[in-house]
């Protein structure tokens, strides 16, 4: 999986980078299968605002390019951590529900083919 990481009004540093590696890449890297594409994962983890200091000041973005279907989330937090736990639970439940419609679709597609067998006998 290839992995890039955009740092916008913010410090990415060596410990932030390995973070995001052990929270997003690898349990993707677990749910993915290697197909023809390598998948591709670009992040961006931003200082939304620099007056305020209150709230949910940071946001983390993910795209996840699977071949030609594109997987997308977005969170806000109080501090980068948070936002990086928070996508990671988003991210994960983008990419379970992709999975599970593929799926349905091929045990759907199994049951028209096993009634039309059913129906011919």
């Amino acid at each position: 999986m290839k992995l890039t990481v955009k740092a916008t009004h913010t410090t990415l540093t060596d410990p932030l980078r390995d973070y995001i590696r052990r929270k997003l890449v690898l349990p993707l890297e677990k749910l993915i299968d290697r197909g023809a594409a390598v998948p591709l994962l670009n992040i961006e983890i931003e200082l939304v605002t620099r007056h305020h200091k209150q709230g949910r000041i940071f946001r983390a973005e993910a795209n996840l390019v699977l071949g030609k279907k594109v997987l997308r989330a977005e969170t806000n937090g109080e501090n980068l951590y948070e936002a990086i736990d928070l996508l990671e639970y988003e991210l994960l439940h983008e990419v379970r529900r992709f999975k599970e419609k593929g799926i349905t679709k091929t045990r759907k597609g199994a049951h028209v083919l096993k009634e039309r067998l059913r129906k011919q006998q």
